[in-house]
């Protein structure tokens, strides 16, 4: 039984409703069968709940607040000093550790104490009205665990309520997690299309710009999950759950701007995207979308290329503009006033701010004594090659196979078995490659030999293999990417080449194309393979291109091949040349054995160990002691006898190497001066 099986059915035996939520997210599951109704699919039946979870093992916990119990949420330290100014205690009572604050559970109090939000600063209600629910232990969120701190009977605190009586709730900046819906007065579009629907064709449309404006108006998202499914159900025909769930997600995954002008003419933006030199602002209320690209600090200000659009249709642009120039804002606000009426000065104003502040802002100091690491994911995507959330560069020069090797890591993780030797997957995943040089129909064909010389076909790839043709630099597709990784739950991405993503705007040797490469896959949240020449000319191999590729990198390969193993096959040597968090592995050895057909298109591709030191060209990848490990094997030799076989070591290095071995265990010495490797000797 799994830790969150087992604390799903507890929950159950307390009479509190239990639901699947999606693994790191707040957002019900949406399953036909044992969860038809997102929020309102709640249930204690052991049956079911044991289904959920053998389905979905990685799946957070919510439970449904129902006529059980009455949630006050504590957002952060902010939330305990406005009690404590407000004159109240917080009772004995079950309390659970949220990401941010605290969850106090009390005995139900009905309508003396009704659902709201703001009832102090960063202080929320939550109870059966809207069909609320909680995340609950131990579910987490990016790395961030829920805990059951007191493990007490559900509380009472008549204070509260007396207090409730007599105030209203806290009115509260917009950029702070915000009221209850029904404090919000929503705009006329808002109110018919949650009544009414959209017709199919539209609805992902609506549905993101319905999203957006409850995000920008800090209505949780499991609320809003709840404001949302009288819209869904009354699109002509029905909105599936999935389709629903998805898009919320996809929306939630942005956050309202802070600090920005507004006036009741312009909402506050949602920042969409603010990667690099781009930037992507959304204003629901207004319907309107903000594109900035090509960002240039320079000395008279800051320079961009700025285009606007509705959710569904282009206004105005590109056009290049300076930030910090207000005649320069004055006149291209009264081009858009022709396109667009509304307050276009106040609207640029905003993103002047928003960007300059973007470019300015740092990192606060942290005093470490006081420090407590988040809890993260540091293991494996794949090992050895990939870390979860960590980007990997393989480089090599053309025809080595870097990019097929890469697509058979991509398949083993989608799979979950094991196309490369010694590689672990671990539990399968989505993933996607993302392609600048080649064709879809190359990659499949790649793929499929890949998967035929394992023995298997697409009908045993578990999870999404997805693919991609792009042009221009990877920032500009940003949020195609973040899309699709939310869509399918993405857990690795290929990007096949640096050198092609890096666009026209930089150069792949200028330090601003690795920066832009490394914010744009760290963003992204999940793990990546940048795929690259090697460089030429260098005394040692490297990646092609700026050397901040290699210094961003938490990880390093480069691929060399050995042309002269055979036609239908190959000797191939992947050398780990960095590793911020594992330490160099020894070099991997690979024989790829394939067949094609009478136009050479691979059909058959099959990966399997091969001892480097039987090739002359890839013995030299290994170091100078696995390689007098190999020839001191089954056999005695003397220095100098090593010596007239690794003739391109020098006598010091062997000495030295042979001293290393010596200390290590690995080779014991004869009464002649003659080494062998340990393993092999008797007595």
């Amino acid at each position: 039984m799994t830790e969150m099986l087992d604390a799903a059915l507890s929950y159950a035996t307390q009479g509190w409703a239990v639901l699947a939520l999606s693994p790191n997210s707040k957002v019900p599951i949406s399953d036909s069968l044992l969860a038809p109704h997102g929020s309102l699919s709640a249930t204690t039946d052991p049956e079911i709940i044991t289904k959920l979870f053998t389905t979905y093992p990685k799946a957070n916990i919510g439970i449904a607040c129902g006529e059980n119990f009455t949630v006050v949420d504590l957002d952060g330290p902010e939330a305990k000093e406005a009690l404590t100014q407000a004159g109240l205690d917080i009772p004995e009572c079950r309390t659970h550790k949220t990401p941010r604050g605290f969850h106090l559970l009390l005995s139900h109090q009905g309508d003396d104490l009704p659902q709201t939000a703001g009832l102090l600063p960063k202080v929320d209600i939550r109870n059966g009205a809207s069909n609320g629910y909680i995340v609950a232990p131990p579910s987490m969120i990016d790395g961030n665990p829920y805990k059951l701190i007191r493990d007490l009977p559900l509380g009472q605190w008549p204070e509260l309520v007396e207090y409730a009586k007599t105030h209203k709730p806290s009115s509260r900046p917009q950029r702070e997690p915000a009221a209850g819906w029904d404090e919000v007065t929503q705009p006329s579009w808002v109110s018919e299309y949650l009544s009414g629907g959209a017709p199919e064709g539209q609805r992902n449309d609506i549905t993101a710009r319905l999203a957006g404006y409850l995000n920008s108006k800090h209505i949780p998202i499991d609320v809003a999950r709840q404001l949302l499914e009288t819209f869904r159900l009354a699109c002509d025909p029905p909105m599936a759950e999935r389709e629903l769930d998805q898009t919320l997600q996809s929306i939630y995954r942005y956050v309202p701007a802070e600090n920005v002008f507004t006036n009741e003419d312009v909402s506050t933006p949602v920042v969409l995207s603010e990667i690099a030199n781009r930037r992507v602002f959304r204003w629901s209320s207004e319907d309107l979308v903000v594109e900035l690209s090509r960002i240039y600090t320079s000395r008279s200000g800051i320079d961009c290329w700025i285009k606007f659009s509705t959710h569904t249709d282009p206004l105005f642009g590109p056009v290049r503009l300076n930030l910090l120039s207000s005649s320069g804002r004055e006149s291209l606000a009264r081009l858009l006033k022709n396109r667009k009426p509304m307050n276009w000065q106040m609207v640029l104003d905003q993103v002047s701010n928003m960007v300059s502040s973007s470019l300015e802002e740092g990192g606060a100091a942290k005093d470490m004594r006081f420090y407590s690491p988040e809890s993260v994911d540091k293991g494996w995507c794949i090992r050895p090659y990939v870390q979860t959330n960590q980007a990997t560069i393989m480089f090599g020069f053309a025809g080595n196979g870097k990019s097929t090797i890469a697509t058979a890591l991509l398949l083993s993780k989608a799979t979950g078995a094991q196309l490369l030797p010694s590689v672990d997957p671990g539990f399968p995943g989505a993933v996607l490659y993302a392609d600048w040089e080649d064709s879809e129909e190359s990659f499949n064909t790649t793929a499929s030999a890949i998967l035929h010389g394992h023995q298997l076909g697409w009908g045993d790839v578990i999870k999404p293999v997805l693919y991609r043709r792009y042009h221009g630099s990877l920032a500009d597709h940003f949020d195609a990417i973040a899309a699709d990784i939310a869509l399918h739950d993405i857990k690795l991405i290929c990007v096949d080449s640096l050198v092609a993503a890096s666009g026209d705007q930089y150069s792949p040797n200028d330090a601003e194309a690795a920066r832009t490469w490394h914010q744009v896959v760290s963003a992204l949240g999940v793990s990546s393979i940048g795929i690259t020449h090697a460089a030429k000319n260098s005394k040692e191999p490297s990646a092609f291109g700026s050397v901040y590729y290699t210094n961003l990198a938490r990880s390093i390969f480069e691929v060399s091949a050995d042309a002269e193993a055979g036609r239908n096959s190959s000797v191939i040597a992947v050398t780990h040349r960095k590793g911020n968090n594992t330490g160099l592995m020894k070099p991997v050895g690979l024989s790829v054995d394939f067949e094609s057909d009478e136009f050479d298109n691979p059909v058959k591709i099959q990966y399997a160990s091969a001892d480097l030191t039987q090739s002359e060209v890839l013995a030299s990848k290994l170091s100078s002691s696995d390689r007098i490990l190999s020839l001191i094997t089954k056999v005695s030799m003397s220095p100098s006898e090593i010596l007239e076989e690794l003739t391109d070591l020098k006598p010091v290095t062997i000495r030295q190497a042979l001293l290393r071995l010596k200390a290590r265990n690995e080779v014991s010495i004869n009464s002649a001066g003659q080494y062998r490797k340990l393993d092999d000797v008797t007595s």
